[in-house]
């Protein structure tokens, strides 16, 4: 028998993509039996693990607004610093990962020009077997303004999430088949 892979789950919370996030988590949520382990770690410009957030049967609108309220998800500004995120999980939380494990990157990669750490980022890539990002905005922006998904997209497969099927798409190649 097939052992079922473990996930964690680093979710951007910030307004731009909040309802994208919502919806996501939402179906992580649902999706929790397919996983030998669901861990999720939200961020804004700082990453704090969330899970306990998001126990079975607990209502998620519930669970979300207790975690905007009480994780410690925004140090300075409150606009999205995906490097500082992923330098303090890769300096934190790195030890979740596992070599059977995927990750899964919720978010628009918008890193307000700050420095976007790909090191961590790579560390990241480098301590699952399969790490997804998945992205709600049109491809046709990615790379505009403060996006650094050019840089992002080097070291992790980024796709489109606008819809149910593209959702559907990533979210097979994760469960064991």
């Amino acid at each position: 028998r097939k052992a079922r892979p473990e996930l964690v789950v680093l979710c951007d919370v910030s307004g731009s993509v909040s309802g994208f996030s919502h919806f996501t988590l939402q179906l992580v949520h649902s999706l929790r039996e397919q996983f030998s382990r669901v861990r999720v770690f939200a961020f804004v410009d700082t990453v704090d693990e969330v899970t306990d957030f998001f126990s079975t049967g607990d209502d998620l609108a519930a669970s979300m607004a207790r975690m905007v309220r009480e994780a410690e998800i925004v140090t300075y500004d409150g606009h999205s610093d995906y490097g500082f995120a992923f330098r303090g999980f890769a300096e934190n939380y790195v030890h979740t990962l596992s070599p059977s494990g995927s990750v899964l990157i919720l978010g628009d990669g918008r890193n307000n020009y700050r420095d976007p750490a790909l090191g961590s980022l790579e560390l990241i890539t480098e301590r699952a077997r399969h790490v997804h990002w998945l992205n709600p905005e049109p491809k046709e922006y990615w790379g505009t303004s403060d996006s650094a998904t050019p840089q992002y997209s080097e070291f992790v497969p980024m796709h489109e999430c606008r819809n149910i099927a593209q959702l559907a798409a990533v979210v097979s190649q994760l469960l064991p088949v």
